[in-house]
């Protein structure tokens, strides 16, 4: 059995797939209330968050190095067109899914900050859903989405939910996977007992602990080798090998 036939096994009330494909399916077009029409104008105007002097619920599960880098504040390389179309499909894939979820009426909020000084994470929430229920947008190719219908959510994902559950006290989440090459869709409803909740404490104290002492972790054995995705894509991938204390990383 497929892991997100397993959790449906044990959820079978999904939150948003019958409310989806009945709006969806019901005008030749989409149709937006004003609340979504004003969303999105606010989303598409408002500057990123300053990330600077915070650990990011959203790269957690990442690699450690990058996540030191941003609290550092090292300035970032600017993307290729490449990496950069990739990032903006991602972000209107997110606009209109919460576009859609505020006007089907199923979404209650959009873009929900989290803050944890428990935790010290700091974050923003793709949604909540009008149960209560954590929303986690995610937009991802053809290979990936065979590999989430098949194993779940891949575990960086489950350590997102898994802080925005610690830093609100929620106990439910809704990851939706949209395969960007098809528009083809899954949703994958978790509690707590599926997500890496102790270990994403520990990562957190960990973090938190390096930035104390100004201690930087080791790079990625792949971006050691100058090879992968992961360092391709990196920001900080002309400094991070250099780099060698916390005093060289400015």
């Amino acid at each position: 059995m497929r892991f997100s036939e397993t959790v449906k096994h044990v959820d079978s009330n999904l939150v948003v797939s019958v409310q989806h494909e009945a709006w969806i399916t019901h005008h030749d077009h989409p149709v937006y209330t004003a609340e979504a029409l004003a969303f999105a104008e606010k989303e598409l105007r408002k500057p990123d968050r300053v990330r600077e002097a915070t650990l990011s619920a959203s790269s957690l599960g990442e690699c450690e190095r990058y996540q030191q880098f941003v609290f550092i504040g090292m300035p970032k390389l600017l993307p290729d067109a490449k990496n950069a179309a990739k990032m903006a499909n991602g972000q209107f894939m997110h606009l209109r899914w919460q576009m859609e979820g505020l006007s089907a009426g199923w979404l209650s909020e959009a873009e929900v900050p989290v803050h944890s000084d428990a935790f010290h994470l700091m974050g923003t929430m793709d949604g909540i859903n009008h149960d209560g229920s954590i929303l986690e947008l995610k937009s991802i190719n053809a290979n990936g989405f065979s590999r989430i219908t098949t194993f779940g959510p891949l575990h960086p994902h489950l350590f997102q939910m898994a802080t925005y559950m610690l830093c609100t006290a929620r106990d439910k989440g809704v990851f939706l996977y949209e395969n960007k090459d098809t528009q083809e869709y899954t949703e994958i409803v978790v509690g707590p007992d599926d997500l890496p909740m102790t270990e994403v404490l520990m990562k957190a104290e960990k973090m938190w602990e390096s930035t104390e002492k100004k201690v930087l972790s080791e790079p990625l054995s792949d971006c050691m080798d100058q090879k992968g995705w992961k360092y391709n894509s990196c920001p900080f991938r002309d400094r991070c090998l250099f780099v060698y204390d916390w005093s060289q990383a400015k």
